[in-house]
């Protein structure tokens, strides 16, 4: 095929188009280099859809900006308590009883305080009565309050007991000279009480004379007996 040769002077062809691509006639050369996307389609030509996307305003880019959001969000309050649990921020079940108590501590702890105290109390009691000196008695003395009575008069018999100021309970009995026994009876001594007083009213009634003997006896601790008369007379 021979080349065609346009003369130097002859006009430029008319409506010479070529098309690329389907994309329209190109523009005019005016010297302006395009460089990738700055394409413009020719006039009338109408792109598919997949080809130009619509670009939303500047206004609606920022609005659609704003609502992006990074993180995991608000957690679900019925799983939060798990998460913290495994990421160890939270104590797990087993430790539920334990956190009850120091709730319930720091709320009463007034009602703690007392049982300890209480508690103190009767350890102490208990060592005391281990480690404290038992009473013993070193002797007895008995004296009658009158030394003489009348009809229907009522006498006061003491025994006083003499300690060593130790501490414990002393177990005794009344032998009058009536016949009446008392049943056994207990006197308890603090610690540093060196004498025990032990009282006895005897009641007289009826005409005649008499004379009254009464006779304590120390059962415990150790045995010790003291006696007491009086006279009385009624006509």
């Amino acid at each position: 095929m021979t080349p065609y040769d346009e003369p130097q002077d002859a006009p430029p062809p008319e409506n010479r188009t070529v098309n690329l691509g389907g994309f329209g006639a190109p523009p005019p050369d005016t010297g302006t280099v395009h460089l990738g996307g700055g394409y413009a389609p020719a006039p009338g030509y109408e792109a598919p859809p997949s080809v130009f996307a619509p670009v939303p305003p500047p206004e609606e880019q920022a609005s659609a900006e704003s609502l992006i959001r990074f993180g995991p969000g608000v957690p679900d309050p019925r799983t939060a308590r798990t998460i913290d649990v495994w990421q160890g921020n939270a104590p797990g079940p087993e430790a539920a009883p334990h956190h009850g108590r120091s709730e319930e501590k720091r709320r009463h702890p007034g009602r703690y305080v007392l049982a300890g105290l209480v508690l103190l109390a009767v350890i102490g009691f208990l060592l005391w009565q281990h480690f404290a000196t038992p009473v013993s008695i070193s002797s007895v003395t008995v004296a009658a309050d009158k030394a003489n009575l009348t009809c229907g008069q009522t006498e006061l018999v003491t025994a006083t007991l003499h300690t060593n100021g130790g501490s414990g309970k002393v177990h005794y009995q009344w032998v009058r000279s009536d016949g009446t026994v008392s049943g056994t009876l207990t006197q308890s001594v603090p610690s540093g009480v060196h004498q025990v007083q032990l009282p006895l009213r005897w009641t007289v009634t009826g005409q005649g004379n008499f004379q009254g003997t009464a006779t304590v006896k120390i059962l415990s601790p150790g045995s010790a007996t003291g006696t007491a008369v009086f006279n009385y007379s009624c006509s």
